[in-house]
């Protein structure tokens, strides 16, 4: 192993140990060019890799390149099993080829010891385990990556979930994170190609990602924030949290009896109308989104229970996606574009969130949308697959260089998998038909809101008004810097003062006019608006004035 490389990531044995094992696996699922470019190929395990390697060869040869490096997450463990999961939600960072090989990751291993269970709940809780509950299922009902689930029961004689974090687990996690920070810096020097994808980015992100999500003290707070969301809802059951039996290492909640949503024949038998309960799960996604701006970001099959009367109870909130006022409004506007199928709309969006720099051919970039899009409208509405429309239209953005805010992309994530789910529930459902009535009349809702109509007004005002206020000052700032450069200019520009007076004249005129053009709008839409657009006028009006340069 070189030097070189190696200054990049921690050097501890432990590391070292990790870090050996890691490549091992990369080299074991036919990445052995990549380790040599890196210079991280010379040690003694990995040539024995190549070894092993070049006796698999054959059998390597019948994965394609997207299920090994998916295999090679899987057998890596927790860490990159998450960091696959990620992935798998930033279609504008990797090929959607390996985005969909990615989301088959499984997150289901082997669950650790009772013991070990047992010490971790009483170490969290500060209790032995017979003072906490009267009952205690030393047999895990479940087991994941994070944590594993234990049945328990409450001296109350409330029947209680414990979730319980895997012992060691913050230890495991930080190192393989030291590690990735190398890698990904080495990856970036030494591999140009793979720099547009950006991997000090993504595994920043999935550091914030992963920290939060193996503390459930987060989760504990998702719950309760989710649960007020949905107070007033009788078709959604937010599992209650018990928040004294609960810590960063330990969540104990409410045991929801209830059938997985994944469970066809259990839905059945219980009397479940299928068909009111895939509108159901719809609306309840679209609420989450629009009405709240907080959602469930990993809402597969499993993650869903229902009680009945068709009652939704979601579980498992260690990873949900907020969105802010205007980014919802944003993903209205995209919704809005693709159910009309108006190509400009879409792409005058992304270049108003800022999302379109000089790179990106615009006309062409609009053109490649109105051509996804009249592919789909050939088609019989009830055929539509959202899940692809959206992972095309990534693709789109991706070709296009279009960087999509995570956020986006994790929502697009999540009503890919709602769509996948109502599916199975009720093939007869038309996804499209479901999901239009409830984003139009969410949008035509907004349009007829005039704090929403006087937002872009109020906001460009204020920038008008800081604009006039500073204009002053930067222009003699300016004109200070400029003549102490004279002497190192060849040539001198007569008269730039007062040229530079003329041009803040021109600027105060054109800011005066355009914020009585926004007074006026702003009046039409409410006392409020017209309020703020004003006192923005005498401020400005009063900055203009002072400056003596109208």
């Amino acid at each position: 192993m070189q030097l070189g490389a190696l200054v990049r990531i921690p050097r501890t044995f432990k590391n070292l140990a990790r870090l050996r094992e890691i490549l091992g696996v990369i080299v074991q699922y036919g990445f052995g060019d990549l380790v040599a470019r890196l210079e991280l190929e010379s040690t003694l395990e990995l040539a024995r890799s190549l070894v092993r390697f070049r006796r698999q060869r054959r059998e390597l040869v019948r994965y394609t390149t997207e299920e090994r490096i998916r295999m090679a997450f899987e057998d890596l463990g927790p860490t990159f099993v998450k960091l696959g999961q990620i992935l798998a939600t930033r279609p504008d960072l990797i090929p959607m080829s390996l985005v969909i090989e990615l989301r088959k990751l499984q997150d289901a291993v082997p669950p650790f010891g009772s013991e070990a269970a047992r010490n971790q709940i009483e170490s969290a809780l500060g209790r032995p385990i017979a003072e906490l509950f009267a009952e205690f299922d030393d047999a895990p009902i479940a087991a994941a990556s994070i944590a594993q689930v234990h049945r328990a029961r409450l001296f109350s004689g409330e029947e209680v979930a414990v979730k319980v974090r895997r012992p060691g687990l913050e230890q495991v996690i930080g190192t393989d994170l030291e590690i990735l920070r190398g890698l990904a810096s080495l990856l970036e020097e030494n591999a140009p190609e793979l720099r547009a994808y950006a991997p000090a980015e993504i595994v920043e992100e999935f550091a914030r990602a992963i920290t939060l999500e193996i503390d459930l003290s987060h989760e504990a707070s998702n719950m309760q924030r989710f649960a007020r969301n949905f107070a007033d809802d009788p078709q959604v059951h937010v599992p209650k949290l018990f928040e004294a039996y609960s810590s960063p290492a330990v969540l104990t909640m409410e045991f929801v009896r209830g059938i997985k949503a994944k469970d066809l024949a259990g839905l059945d038998a219980a009397g479940i109308d299928r068909k009111k309960l895939a509108a159901g799960g719809v609306e309840f996604c679209l609420r989450q989104v629009f009405d709240h701006g907080f959602f469930h970001a990993d809402p597969h099959p499993g993650n869903l229970f229902v009680l009945p009367g068709e009652v939704i109870a979601p579980i498992d909130m260690g990873m949900m996606g907020s969105l802010e006022p205007e980014m919802i409004d944003a993903l209205l506007e995209l919704l809005v574009g693709i159910l009309l199928r108006d190509a400009e709309k879409i792409a005058r969006l992304f270049a108003r969130l800022g999302l379109i720099d000089e790179r990106v051919d615009r006309v062409r970039l609009r053109r490649d949308i109105a051509a996804l899009l009249e592919r789909y409208a050939a088609l019989p509405i009830g055929e539509v697959d959202v899940a692809a429309l959206i992972g095309n239209l990534f693709e789109v953005l991706q070709r296009h260089r279009v960087r999509v805010p995570p956020e986006l992309l994790l929502m697009g994530k999540a009503l890919a998998t709602v769509d996948g789910m109502a599916r199975d529930l009720d093939p007869t459902l038309d996804p499209i038909e479901a999901v239009r009535p409830y984003v139009l009349k969410t949008w035509l809702r907004r349009l007829a809101d005039p704090r929403f109509l006087a937002r872009d007004w109020i906001r460009a005002a204020s920038d008008f008004v800081e604009t006039a206020t500073t204009l002053p000052g930067d222009l003699r700032a300016i004109v200070r810097d400029l003549r102490r450069g004279e002497l190192r200019l060849a040539t001198r520009h007569e008269g730039l003062e007062t040229l530079l007076r003329e041009q803040a004249r021109s600027a105060n005129r054109s800011l005066l006019a355009l914020l009585v053009a926004a007074t006026t709008v702003t009046a039409w839409l409410g006392i409020a608006g017209l309020g703020l657009a004003g006192s923005g006028f005498w401020v400005l009006a009063y900055g203009v004035l002072r400056s003596g340069r109208f």
